[in-house]
């Protein structure tokens, strides 16, 4: 078998595995909004405001677990499977600290969080019920990411792909149980929405490490491997993984911005903006494995010490994410008219959703051209510092100071808004390829902590 044949292998037993979950998540998220989207506009921007918290604590707890990932894909690529177990003993303690204060902060103060986003208080009563409840999920949410990103980069991805599968079963089941109260069920709204999320989330947890521990996979360790672990390499993780945390940080504070930039806009352009939320998420996720195959291929190489093939891999992944993204770009402009209908919203809300989706499916592939290098090529080298610098430069010197200005100074509509927003993109793109070239980003990260 060549080196291309085994590249596109490798993405097979990776990226495929990856994609299904991520699609099976967008699915998720696609249905529970198609649901409560029966229940009409402000339900809809209710449990979308609610979300873009809970977004605020997935993409900290994503950073730690991109950091997990970087050092146990090298330490694989090395045949170090004690180091492995010891790099997620870092990620649970830590992960564990971060996830229950948060869990605590929003469980008990609901409504300041989402008055942070919108000064609708029909919007904040609906948004803090769901909201209460669904920040009991954040510790095993927490436990499942960790656990997953370790399966990922040993070559196991099959199984959060399986795990992922049971819980959205269960949770679209319990969703429509719950929030219209059929099977004999309570009929709760949205709270039963929040109720059937936590459910799903703490099985869905159970069942990852269930499977870790009964099949003895990457990770199924005793207490002492995974927490007494050598100083040099809590040391070298920490100065690696900071900046990922505080470049997902960064990211979605900017996000943040532009929510409340769109939520401040008006309810009609709030919901045209959320409704349109599960679409760019399923679009983004079907490629979401590209991203994670190509830290995963790369940082196995780098640990092994094979350069000029993480380089070669490193162009072949941003082209394969272009050509792809281009296609899939097509289609979601041409279904954007029936995607829309689908949703019980006003005819301006709608006509708004059908100007933003087109405005997404232009700049998809950059999108995904951006996720494949900074996310996983750069990081994959430990280029943490790099890709922090260039993300927190497009979104606050040019994102941000954008929306202001047009949102609430020229007063321009929120398709335009969101146009100029995402050619922040564009610039992310320049910037991360120059580097890529360069081959400044390559390193071995573990050749002096190995155990």
């Amino acid at each position: 078998m060549n080196e291309r044949q085994s590249f596109y292998k490798n993405i097979y037993k990776i990226a495929i595995p990856v994609t299904l979950q991520s699609l099976l998540m967008s699915l998720l998220y696609l249905t529970d909004q198609l649901m409560i989207g029966q229940l009409g506009d402000v339900a809809i921007a209710s449990v979308g405001m609610a979300t873009k918290i809970f977004g605020i604590i997935s993409v900290v707890l994503a950073g730690l677990s991109i950091g997990v990932s970087v050092y146990a894909a090298q330490f694989w690529g090395n045949k170090d499977s004690k180091s492995i177990s010891q790099v997620l003993g870092i990620g649970l303690f830590t992960g564990i600290l971060l996830s229950l204060s948060f869990s605590i902060a929003v469980y008990f103060n609901p409504s300041f969080f989402l008055g942070l986003f919108t000064t609708d208080t029909s919007v904040t009563d609906g948004g803090a019920i769901f909201l209460q409840i669904v920040a009991i999920s954040y510790v095993p949410t927490m436990l499942t990411m960790m656990y997953s990103a370790i399966l990922r980069s040993t070559e196991h991805a099959k199984w959060p792909m399986y795990v992922s599968l049971v819980s959205v079963i269960l949770n679209i089941i319990l969703n429509y149980m719950l929030v219209f109260g059929h099977f004999g069920a309570p009929e709760m709204g949205l709270k039963g929405s929040a109720v059937a999320t936590v459910i799903s989330k703490i099985v869905e947890c159970v069942l990852i490490i269930g499977v870790v521990y009964a099949y003895r996979l990457p990770g199924a360790t005793g207490m002492r491997n995974l927490f007494i672990i050598p100083k040099p390499l809590i040391k070298k993780f920490f100065s690696t993984s900071y900046p990922i945390i505080l470049t997902e940080l960064v990211w979605v504070l900017g996000e943040t911005v532009y929510a409340i930039i769109y939520s401040r806009m008006g309810t009609t352009e709030m919901t045209a903006m959320m409704m349109t939320s599960p679409l760019q998420g399923l679009s983004i996720g079907l490629l979401t494995g590209l991203s994670s195959a190509a830290g995963v291929m790369i940082g196995n190489k780098l640990g092994a010490g094979e350069f000029d093939t993480a380089l070669a891999h490193a162009r072949r992944f941003v082209k394969l994410g272009i050509t792809i993204s281009l296609i899939l770009g097509v289609i979601v402009a041409a279904i954007s008219p029936l995607y829309v209908k689908a949703y019980n919203v006003s005819d301006e809300a709608s006509r708004l959703g059908v100007y933003i989706i087109l405005v997404f499916a232009g700049f998809l592939w950059v999108k995904v051209s951006n996720m494949i290098m900074a996310g996983g090529i750069l990081n994959s080298g430990g280029d943490s510092k790099y890709v922090f610098a260039m993300e927190s430069a497009a979104t606050w010197l040019i994102g941000v100071p954008s929306g202001l200005l047009l949102s609430f100074v020229w007063k321009q509509p929120v398709f335009l808004v969101y146009l100029v927003l995402s050619c922040e993109e564009v610039v992310r793109f320049m910037l991360g390829w120059v580097r890529l070239t360069s081959k400044k980003w390559m390193k071995n990260l573990v050749s002096d902590v190995s155990a």
